[in-house]
């Protein structure tokens, strides 16, 4: 689940990086039309981006697809919180750290996409060996919170932990969770009777 949460948490990047570099060349210097192979060879870069781009936000549409099946199953109920704190910047806080400066412009040298190819690996292995991933600005656009909570009795989970929620929630809430990573929870409100 890790690793589709990342996917899903970088394909910001890749779609304003698709749509910054969207500009083919169409006509050779003498002002001529190019042909279907002449079209390809002078553009073979920004649409190997494009493609590139279309697919990571495709498999990160599946991925969150995914993610929203697979939390309604083997959830482990009927907790309380007893300390809670949102955070409410966890989304933009990714996106203006992580996303807005790797948007490079003019992909359409080898240098600029290796770099950019560079920086996008490098960012992904530094999201799996953290827990950053969590600050996923799709999720908070689509409406998730972020806390870090406490809980008032789990004997499983014993010391703060990261929690994304599709609700808000209220420290005095019941709740039902779905384990990400050992500290990282997706949470659902139970229905007080």
């Amino acid at each position: 689940m890790k690793t589709k949460l990342t996917v899903l948490s970088l394909s910001p990047l890749c779609l304003l990086t698709g749509i910054k570099n969207l500009k083919f060349t169409c006509q050779a210097s003498n002002g001529k039309t190019l042909t279907v192979m002449q079209f390809l060879d002078e553009n073979i870069l920004i649409l190997f981006l494009i493609s590139g781009c279309l697919i990571w936000c495709i498999i990160s549409a599946i991925f969150f697809l995914y993610f929203k099946f697979i939390v309604s199953f083997g959830k482990n109920g009927g907790y309380t919180i007893s300390e809670m704190k949102e955070n409410k910047e966890a989304g933009l806080e990714f996106f203006l750290t992580l996303i807005l400066p790797l948007i490079i412009g003019d992909l359409n040298e080898w240098q600029n996409m290796i770099s950019f190819l560079i920086y996008l690996i490098i960012i992904f292995i530094l999201l799996m060996k953290t827990d950053w991933f969590y600050k996923n600005p799709i999720l908070t656009i689509l409406g998730y919170h972020v806390y870090e909570i406490l809980f008032e009795r789990n004997n499983d989970i014993r010391d703060k932990c990261i929690i994304i929620s599709a609700t808000s929630l209220e420290e005095t809430d019941t709740i039902e969770y779905k384990t990400i990573t050992p500290n990282i929870l997706f949470v659902k409100k139970l229905k007080k009777e």
